[in-house]
């Protein structure tokens, strides 16, 4: 093969023509024989995913804004000891379903706050654990469950 011109170019007429697919395979090939070993194949698959968290709403009398005095201090300890809090369920993801498919790159569209960094933070493995977050719903990765798989997530999926 001759080597590449001066502008990075090659001057072989197939490579100038190639798919991006065919670009990634050819990478790909080189890179899993440069390693010594194959990508992982993994195949993700969700289904009825739903992330709630619940979240405590401020009322609005709580916003006074007053001289920082040891009265006023004192009587706002005693009104939070003595209000309820306002706890409001607010849904990231309702009974959202897919398939991830091994080798392929997929786009998630959706309006600014509409869950798809919760998505794809669930899917990774990276989504927090917290008391006050519910998560329901199946996630599997080459048909096992996420459970089993989520000390070796981070070697198997990105985004």
């Amino acid at each position: 093969m001759p080597p590449p011109s001066d502008k990075g170019e090659s001057d072989n007429p197939k490579q100038a023509t190639r798919t991006p697919a065919e670009v990634r395979d050819h990478v790909g090939s080189h890179m899993e024989k440069a390693m010594g070993e194959s990508f992982p194949q993994v195949e993700i698959r969700f289904r009825g995913v739903s992330i709630a968290v619940d979240v405590v709403v401020k009322d609005s009398n709580d916003a006074n804004i007053e001289l920082p005095t040891l009265f006023n201090a004192i009587k706002t300890s005693y009104h939070e000891l003595r209000s309820t809090k306002n706890v409001v369920k607010k849904q990231i993801l309702k009974n959202v379903s897919g398939t991830l498919k091994p080798g392929t790159m997929t786009l998630v569209l959706g309006q600014p706050g509409s869950g798809k960094s919760a998505l794809m933070k669930l899917l990774s493995g990276r989504f927090p654990k917290d008391k006050n977050i519910s998560v329901e719903g199946e996630v599997t990765y080459n048909g096992t469950p996420a459970a089993e798989l989520q000390k070796r997530l981070a070697h198997l999926v990105s985004y």
